[in-house]
């Protein structure tokens, strides 16, 4: 083998001394320094070198804990042909070529959509259902405290009528296994305005503006099985954690779910500006139709009421408020799916 230039280190001292390597028929790896002193020589098998990365300079390791630093990549390839892992030669082939490189960016890309997707989603759905009780309760009553701070204020509809929606829930959640333990929150909207949502912990907040909007407590019946809908899907709690990826993959990491209570204080702000998946949405409706099935009721007044908060709801509006479209989207399709089956 001809001369390899490089340059050595000491592994004491900064400063760098050129030197030559050569190969003998031994198989030993001679590193000589003109003016410098340096002639060594260590068998070829007990040399590391560093993978070939593009165009950035090699290292040679010496078992002494001495180096030296090389820029002719290709000679350093001729110098242990066959000792380079295959695995070091396809990513360095992968980083030469373009082709390559934009077909490992293509897969890059494809991979982070899957993950988005479906990844992301799955995850929080096995983190939402294996999460404790007592930490879910957590979430929910911090969420509805935060609620209530900023945005809600107490319900003023008369007691009478708290009662009667009271009484009609406690009838509603009688009938629906697993559904004792949710509760009903009557609050004055504000800038929620026509409102009902969903928090973690089984609680349901229902506003005054949209009792008012119904003509019909059949109307409020179809809206509180939507919302039981999203709490036996874990929708509120799936939605907080998909846009919190990174904290739910830490606490399955570090096997401490517990640790997701500090996202509570980000399901306030998923309520009120974010919209929850076609996918829930379809899952909690088609909960609903079928509890109204059950009971009796035409799907009609589920359609009447998403149809009258459409109505209801003014483009362009300034005053910044939001209302109970702004969280669940696609109201068209969803008239039509409940009037699919009247």
């Amino acid at each position: 083998m001809s001369g390899l230039q490089a340059v050595y280190f000491d592994g004491e001292s900064t400063d760098g001394q050129p030197v030559t390597l050569e190969l003998d028929a031994r198989q030993l790896l001679h590193v000589r320094g003109t003016g410098c002193g340096i002639d060594l020589a260590w068998p070829l098998v007990e040399v590391r070198v560093s993978e070939r990365i593009g165009a950035s300079r090699r290292r040679l390791y010496f078992p002494d804990g001495a180096q030296c630093e090389t820029a002719d990549n290709d000679a350093v390839d001729a110098l242990f042909e066959g000792r380079v892992p295959a695995a070091s030669w396809l990513l360095h082939r992968w980083e030469s070529g373009l082709s390559y490189a934009v077909a490992a960016l293509v897969i890059t890309v494809a991979a982070a959509w899957v993950a988005v997707v479906w990844g992301v989603p799955a995850l929080a759905k096995q983190a939402a259902f294996a999460l404790p009780a007592a930490t879910e309760t957590y979430i929910g009553r911090d969420a509805l405290a935060t609620l209530d701070k900023l945005v809600l204020q107490p319900s003023k509809l008369p007691e009478t009528r708290q009662r009667e929606l009271r009484e009609l829930y406690a009838r509603m959640t009688s009938g629906i296994q697993g559904a004792a333990t949710y509760r009903l929150e009557l609050r004055q909207g504000g800038r929620a305005g026509a409102n009902a949502f969903a928090l973690p912990a089984g609680i349901i907040v229902m506003t005054d503006e949209l009792v008012e909007l119904a003509k019909d407590d059949r109307e409020l019946e179809a809206v509180l099985a939507h919302e039981i809908g999203h709490l036996r899907q874990h929708h509120m709690l799936r939605l907080v954690m998909q846009n919190s990826a990174a904290a739910v993959l830490i606490a399955f990491m570090a096997g401490d779910l517990t640790s997701l209570t500090s996202l509570a204080a980000a399901a306030p702000t998923m309520l009120l500006q974010a919209s929850f998946t076609r996918d829930f949405e379809r899952e909690a409706d088609d909960f609903s139709l079928d509890y109204l099935a059950k009971r009796g009721i035409a799907p009609e007044y589920f359609a009447a009421i998403l149809r009258r908060l459409e109505e209801k709801k003014r483009p362009g509006r300034k005053d910044g408020a939001s209302d109970y479209l702004s969280t669940h989207p696609s109201t068209r399709e969803r008239i039509e799916r409940a009037r699919g089956k009247i």
